[in-house]
C-alpha cells in the first residue's frame, strides 16, 4: 500500500515548480490525499487481514469510521451544517397565586366627607371582617368602615375592656350608622371575677355573659343605631364547637331581644354532610381555602365570605349606601324608608302591627294594603270591567 501511494504522489511532486508559491497547493493536496488514503488503508487492511486469518472483524461504530472522512473535512465536504444558535428569551414563569391570608391589592374610592360609618368592634376575627367589608364597600363613596379592635379579648375575664362604654363613645362622636360585632373565641374557659370565681359554662357564667351582651346591644339601640352581631363559626374541634354553640345562643338571644340582627355563619362553613372543612366555595363560587391553620380563624377568602353576608344584612337595614340610603334610620330605627331601601328590615310592613288599620289611620286604606302586599289577596276590579273576576249569575245574584 505504501508503494502504491508513493507511485501516486511522486509524479505530482516532480512536476511541481522548484520555486515560487504555487507548489504549496499541490503539496497540500497531495499530503491530504495521502492522509485520506492512509486512513482508508488503515480501515481496510486490518479487516482484510482479519478475514484472511479467520479472526473476528471489528468495525468502527457508526459515525466514527475513518477512511476519506478526514480528507473531506479538510476541504469542507460532507459536513452537515449546524443550525445557527439564536438567543431566545427564557419562558416567563407563571405568577404565583395569592396567599390565602393576604388580601388582594385594591384601590378604594375616595370617601365623601359626610360618609356614614360602619363601626366594626370585637377581637381579631372582627378585624378580619372589617377588612372584608372595606374590600366589599371599596366603590361606595358614601360609607366607610372604622374599627374598634381588642385582639385576644372578649367579654369575660378581668382584662376584658368596657365594650359598652367604648362603643357608645365612638357612636356619639362619629356619624355611625350601624355597629357590627364579632367576638367570643377568647372567652372559652375564662371565668368571671367573684368569690369564688364564676366558672365557665355554668348557669351563673351564662347569666353574667348574657347580661353583658344585652347591655351592649341595648345601649347601641338606645342610640338609634342599627346593630349586626356575627356568630362564631364551626371549628375542627368538637369540644370547641360545643362552647361556640353556647356562645352563639347567647349572642343571638341578646341581639334579637333588642331588635338587633344576628348573622348565623355556622352552616355556611360546613359541608353538605354537616362536617367541618377548611376548604369551600368563596364568594365567586370557586373552591378556596377559607379557614386558618388553627381551624378556628379564617383566611382572607373566608373573612370576605363572612363580610359578604354581613354586608347583605347591612344593606337590608340601611337601604344601600347612596342617595337616601340612611334616611329615617338615625331618627327612628323602627321607621321604614320606602325610597332607596332594598328590603325592609322589619318583619311587618306599615299596617301590620297592633292598633293599625282604618280605625288608627283615618282616610288611609292600610288594611287593604296589608291584604294586597302581605296576604297576597288579588284586588277585585269594578263590576263590568275587563279585569273584574266577579262572576254574576244570569238572575243577577
Amino acid at each position: 500500500m505504501l508503494t502504491f501511494l508513493r507511485k501516486l504522489v511522486t509524479p505530482v511532486l516532480r512536476h511541481a515548480p522548484s520555486r515560487g508559491k504555487f507548489w504549496i497547493v499541490p503539496g497540500v493536496v497531495s499530503g491530504a490525499l495521502c492522509l485520506g488514503l492512509w486512513g482508508f488503508a488503515g480501515s481496510v487492511v486490518p479487516e482484510a487481514a482479519a478475514q484472511s486469518s479467520g479472526g473476528a472483524v471489528i468495525r468502527p461504530a457508526p459515525g466514527n469510521s475513518t477512511g476519506f472522512r478526514p480528507l473531506f473535512r479538510l476541504f469542507g465536504f460532507g459536513e452537515e451544517k449546524r443550525p445557527a444558535r439564536t438567543r431566545t428569551r427564557p419562558p416567563q414563569t407563571a405568577s404565583r397565586p395569592r396567599a390565602a391570608n393576604v388580601a388582594p391589592a385594591f384601590q378604594a374610592k375616595p370617601k365623601d366627607p359626610d360618609a356614614g360609618v360602619i363601626l366594626v368592634a370585637g377581637d381579631e376575627m372582627a378585624k378580619g371582617v372589617a377588612e372584608g367589608l372595606r374590600f366589599t364597600l371599596a366603590d361606595k363613596s358614601m360609607v366607610r368602615v372604622d374599627t374598634l379592635i381588642h385582639d385576644k379579648t372578649g367579654l369575660a375575664g378581668p382584662d376584658a375592656p368596657d365594650w359598652e362604654a367604648e362603643i357608645i363613645g365612638r357612636v356619639q362622636g362619629e356619624d355611625v350608622k350601624a355597629v357590627v360585632l364579632m367576638m367570643g373565641r377568647s372567652d372559652l374557659a375564662v371565668p368571671f371575677a367573684g368569690e369564688p370565681p364564676v366558672e365557665f359554662a355554668t348557669s351563673e357564667w351564662e347569666a353574667a355573659y348574657s347580661a353583658k351582651v344585652s347591655g351592649i346591644v341595648s345601649s347601641i339601640r338606645q342610640e338609634r343605631k342599627q346593630l349586626v352581631w356575627v356568630g362564631l363559626p364551626p371549628t375542627g374541634s368538637p369540644l370547641t364547637n360545643t362552647d361556640f354553640i353556647l356562645l352563639n345562643s347567647l349572642f343571638q338571644g341578646g341581639a334579637e331581644q333588642n331588635r338587633g340582627k344576628y348573622v348565623d355563619v355556622w352552616d355556611i362553613f360546613l359541608t353538605e354532610t354537616g362536617e367541618y372543612d377548611s376548604f369551600g366555595p368563596d364568594v365567586d363560587g370557586k373552591r378556596a381555602r377559607l379557614r386558618d391553620a388553627d381551624k378556628v380563624g379564617f383566611t382572607w377568602d373566608g373573612y370576605r365570605k363572612v363580610a359578604f353576608f354581613v354586608e347583605r344584612e347591612l344593606s337590608r337595614l340601611l337601604g344601600g349606601y347612596g342617595g337616601m340610603a340612611f334616611e329615617g334610620v338615625e331618627d327612628d330605627p323602627n321607621f321604614i324608608v320606602l325610597t332607596g331601601r332594598t328590603t325592609a328590615p322589619e318583619d311587618e310592613l306599615l299596617g301590620g302591627g297592633e292598633g293599625s288599620g282604618p280605625a288608627a289611620y283615618e282616610g288611609v286604606a292600610v288594611d287593604t294594603a296589608r291584604r294586597f302586599f302581605i296576604d297576597g289577596e288579588t284586588r277585585k276590579g269594578p263590576a263590568g270591567r275587563a279585569d273584574s273576576n266577579v262572576w254574576t249569575a244570569p238572575d243577577g245574584t
